[in-house]
């Protein structure tokens, strides 16, 4: 009963952490799935007590709670408020510095200009003391450029995060959640969780808050299966499927 499951991987058992692995049984005709504790089932009773959830009530559970308590728009948005708020302060940061450097530039081109006509009129000569202020110059422009390069290319390589962007992740999660491959449903939630602890009478769904901005502003891409060691949000599922306030 090793068969490809959802959670294996990251559903674990709540009391000792071991992982849950796919078990089931045979009864006449009919076979019954389970996810089972892994250290119950190869090192027995003494080591853990274990529990068996069926795969199929388990599943229900995990993707309902998700999509009703995590994948809307509004819960999204919540969880990632501090990061957009973040996002637009370092936007601005931004902005501001590139204005800078650009007004730096532009003085720095200005003093060249001056420097050049005036060599070229006659009003100074292009002795060793003006060899060495074009080339200090020339040196700082470089540097002022290269820096405004950077800059650009930092902001074309990282999408905003903002509500529309929110909306259209909520709206995927939520239809391949559903209508998904087992490949890619896995992929995406290995993109979002850290792990789902599975106890007698409440399912506990850890994630980070990082993964998931990462996953709606396209920086990780969910089917690449990309994971952050911090954890940064938590929902706790029960028979209402209620998440914490973290």
């Amino acid at each position: 009963m090793n068969g490809p499951s959802l959670l294996t991987g990251l559903a674990v058992c709540g009391s000792c952490g071991a992982g849950m692995t796919r078990s089931g049984t045979r009864r006449g005709a009919k076979v019954y799935t389970y996810y089972s504790c892994a250290a119950c089932q190869q090192k027995g009773k003494s080591v853990c007590k274990g529990r068996h959830v069926p795969v199929a009530l388990l599943d229900t559970q995990v993707i309902e709670g998700l999509k009703q308590k995590l994948f809307t728009a509004e819960r999204m948005g919540k969880l990632l408020s501090g990061l957009l708020q973040r996002n637009a302060a370092r936007d601005a940061t931004v902005v501001e510095r590139r204005r800078v450097l650009e007004a730096e530039r532009n003085e720095v081109r200005t003093k060249l200009d001056r420097l050049y006509h005036a060599i070229e009129n006659g009003a100074i000569e292009l002795d060793d003391d003006i060899k060495g202020r074009i080339g200090s110059l020339k040196d700082r422009r470089d540097v002022i450029e290269a820096s405004l390069t950077r800059i650009t290319q930092n902001i074309g390589a990282a999408p905003g995060l903002d509500d529309e962007r929110i909306a259209k992740f909520s709206d995927l999660m939520q239809r391949q959640l559903v209508s998904g491959d087992m490949k890619t449903r896995k992929a995406y939630l290995a993109s979002v969780i850290n792990r789902i602890e599975v106890d007698d009478h409440v399912i506990r769904i850890f994630g980070r808050r990082g993964a998931l901005a990462d996953a709606v502003s396209g920086r990780n891409s969910p089917t690449a299966n990309v994971r952050s060691s911090v954890r940064k949000w938590c929902a706790r599922n029960d028979s209402n499927v209620r998440p914490s306030d973290s």
